[in-house]
């Protein structure tokens, strides 16, 4: 009979994709949490805390020791490397995959609902209780990400809920983050995606969330005010309900991916791939458990001036569009649901 150990000092609003997957593969009965196993892993500051968790499987014949790093930055943390049997990494390069033979990539994932809100603040509870002695991160933390599984969190049955699709409609919600490669980057793709869609004649809702001005989005880039000319058509200061973004993304025509702020998968597009969206998305710079293939899982564009051509495609082009749809699903199914993920960390 296999088991596993889970150590208890995790980041949990990010590592439930994984424990989830731990539930379906093991069942619930056959994981448990007990830091005595991880003792040598250090937790001082809310940097060990989001560079991934760490977890042991053992049965009658072997033990193997994971650590899942789910960290934006594509780093190895070798302290974490050196322990391990098997390094699962959200966000690798191709010289990692190259040059360290214990990482495996593992693709996006995104935090979901796992228990309901009184067992997810007791677990919040008795997982810190569990870990005080070998913890020197402080309990608001954990609270505090724990409560945000429990307010801005779904089940991942909510994400693959069929929802009518609205011929001419897109929804999209992203923050105007303040760093250069979002200028060049992030921000720019996705703010020339909307100018896209409103040249396409497709009503839009939602759109690019404005920080402010506070003195810390101002020391890190002065000249952030400057969205506000830029985008000014697509600016918004409104929060949806999850219930709403997931219902509103899912009744949209097609959706935009393009990687976070650090040039990391984000959550939308592991999103996306679970709800079978038809995905535009620009280039993708950290290595995949399989490639997305062009016309097929995804539509590629290589720089902003093929967004338009792209949109009037996947709109005009019903078979196209329903190929996507259906090709993102079973990308999503093949390699990076929550179930599948387990069984490629445990087959190396």
């Amino acid at each position: 009979m296999e088991r596993v150990i889970l150590d208890p000092r995790l980041k949990f609003n990010y590592a439930s994709w994984y424990i989830l997957g731990l539930y379906q593969y093991f069942g619930k009965s056959n994981v448990r949490y007990d830091v005595k196993s991880f003792c040598e892993l250090q937790y001082e500051n809310a940097c060990d805390l989001n560079a991934g968790f760490a977890m042991i499987v053992e049965d009658e014949n072997k033990v193997t020791k994971v650590f899942i790093d789910f960290e934006d930055v594509a780093k190895i943390f070798f302290d974490r490397y050196q322990w391990c049997d098997v390094y699962a990494m959200v966000n690798p390069t191709l010289e990692h995959i190259s040059n360290y033979s214990k990482v495996v990539a593992i693709g996006p994932e995104f935090g979901v609902k796992i228990d309901n809100r009184i067992m997810t603040v007791v677990n919040c509870i008795i997982h810190y209780w569990q870990g005080r002695r070998y913890n020197k991160i402080p309990f608001k933390l954990y609270l505090r990400d724990y409560l945000y599984s429990i307010i801005r969190r779904r089940r991942i049955e909510q994400y693959k809920k069929p929802v009518s699709q609205k011929n001419n409609f897109i929804f999209h919600a992203s923050t105007l983050w303040y760093n250069e490669f979002a200028w060049t980057n992030t921000n720019m793709y996705r703010g020339e995606f909307l100018k896209a869609c409103q040249k396409a004649g497709i009503e839009i809702e939602g759109g690019l969330y404005y920080l402010g001005e506070s003195p810390a989005v101002l020391k890190e880039m002065p000249d952030y005010t400057r969205y506000k000319e830029e985008y000014k058509d697509f600016i918004y200061q409104k929060r949806l309900s999850i219930d709403d973004y997931i219902r509103k993304t899912k009744e949209s025509l097609l959706v935009f991916n393009t990687p976070a702020v650090c040039n990391c998968h984000g959550w939308k597009l592991a999103e996306y791939l679970c709800m079978g969206k038809a995905i535009i998305s620009s280039p993708l710079s950290r290595e995949l458990p399989s490639p997305l293939v062009h016309g097929q899982h995804i539509h590629f564009i290589n720089d902003a001036s093929e967004i338009y051509d792209a949109i009037i495609k996947i709109k005009c082009d019903d078979d196209y569009r329903h190929q996507l749809e259906k090709g993102a699903y079973e990308y999503f199914e093949k390699w990076i649901s929550p179930e599948v993920v387990i069984r490629r960390i445990l087959s190396r």
